[in-house]
């Protein structure tokens, strides 16, 4: 089984319904209901059941939250065997504006959050697993940033670190962690983020390379590795 954060919509809402599709029961966290209630009703029409996803509304920041979900989940559906830490916020501001709190919030859901989750995966998968966790080309050294989201950048650096981390320390429990960096992707974030932008890239194609480093027949030598995936961009002119 899997569990996947940031799963009510865009990379999170595709990966669930990709691993769906092969018959993954799936715990889906995110601090949307009412995005989590239409990703588990498409997720019971794909599989013609209603047993095989569990939703849980949780910011993955708020470690007693994170540790309770983790071990009601265990509780539900036994051992755990994948990890998708894609849970992400960000806040746009030049580095004069951002206060304190604005940029401990970033970093609480995008680093603290994936470490929480990954420690709690640790300690659940006894017979190994995989954790796949989702960075940004924002987070890759080389490539141009978008201008004021240094908070975001700065978290998704120490996602990729955290990634290249814990896949030394994964090794001897049979524990592999990747990581994808996506560039611009359609999603409501990069709407948000960089609405002067347009791309091709669709959140479809990434919970693909997702859900194949997760299976051991594709990816099963695949560890510490992190999968830059670069989008064609268009800039549109503002109306």
């Amino acid at each position: 089984m899997a569990i996947i954060t940031g799963a009510g919509r865009g990379i999170g809402r595709a990966t669930a319904l990709e691993f769906a599709k092969r018959g993954t029961k799936l715990a889906l966290l995110s601090r949307t209901e009412a995005e989590l209630e239409d990703v588990e009703r498409e997720i019971h029409r794909i599989s013609g059941r209603n047993d095989d996803a569990l939703r849980f509304v949780v910011d993955v920041s708020e470690e007693p939250a994170i540790v309770k979900t983790f071990a009601e989940v265990e509780n539900r559906f036994g051992r755990l065997d994948i990890l998708v830490n894609n849970a992400a916020t960000f806040i746009r501001a030049p580095l004069t504006e951002i206060s304190g709190d604005d940029w401990d919030h970033v970093m609480a859901v995008n680093l603290r959050g994936s470490f929480l989750c990954a420690r709690e995966a640790f300690g659940r998968m006894k017979k190994g697993g995989c954790i796949v966790n989702v960075s940004s080309l924002a987070g890759i050294r080389g490539t141009e940033k978008f201008e004021g989201l240094s908070a975001y950048v700065a978290s998704k650096f120490g996602v990729v670190g955290l990634t290249e981390s814990l896949a030394v320390e994964g090794k001897s429990r049979g524990i592999r962690v990747n990581c994808v960096a996506p560039g611009a992707v359609n999603t409501i974030m990069l709407k948000q983020a960089a609405p002067h932008l347009q791309t091709n890239t669709q959140p479809e194609e990434i919970a693909k390379i997702i859900v194949n480093l997760c299976d051991d027949a594709h990816s099963g030598s695949a560890n510490g590795s992190v999968i830059e995936i670069h989008s064609n961009l268009n800039t549109v002119e503002a109306v």
